[in-house]
């Protein structure tokens, strides 16, 4: 029951990131148009713009991070995991999802304790804290840490790094 619990938080919090990721797209396009054209044509530039398309651009970078988590795009080698049978995948697993969870949490860690350096620093432009930045790290950090966990949990050590499915696709091609 508590993984099922788990599993429906992931997906709310992968739908959540999926809508961001995609409305941040649409943000940063229409916000560089228009800086372009209120520079170059109107000679009157929007000097805030290249701040918030920075900003933007590193939540979308950190939460895009989590996303490739989500559904498993990180690059990895994987002729290792081919060769293995279950037991030797879920070892690999195991240790792969460990050093994983280390690095993210000491990203975490180490983004939190950024931004609350950063909270009274003002951006030059925006005057707004430059905290907002800083913090797409630790949030980025966690959301990657839950999906791993949910792939660990859910599908089992062996396949948090290749399912099964692409696994056994795999082995097919190598014959």
């Amino acid at each position: 029951m508590a993984i099922d619990a788990f599993r429906r938080v992931d997906d709310l919090l992968g739908r959540g990131e999926d809508i961001f990721l995609a409305a941040s797209h649409g943000v940063v396009a229409t916000l560089i148009i228009a800086a372009v054209f209120f520079r170059y044509v109107l000679n009157d530039p929007l000097v805030w713009t290249e701040e918030f398309v920075v900003i933007t651009f590193t939540w979308m970078l950190f939460i895009g991070l989590a996303s490739g988590f989500r559904y498993r795009m990180h690059i990895r080698i994987d002729a290792l995991l081919i060769a293995l049978p279950h037991k030797g995948r879920a070892m690999v697993g195991a240790v792969a999802v460990a050093a994983t969870l280390f690095i993210l949490i000491l990203l975490a860690w180490f983004g939190t304790t950024e931004t609350l350096v950063m909270l009274e620093t003002e951006t030059p432009m925006m005057r707004i804290s430059a905290a907002w930045a800083v913090s797409a790290v630790p949030v980025g950090a966690v959301l990657s840490c839950i999906h791993l966990l949910r792939h660990a949990l859910c599908d089992g050590l062996a396949e948090t790094l290749w399912p099964n499915d692409l696994v056994a696709s795999a082995e097919g091609e190598a014959l």
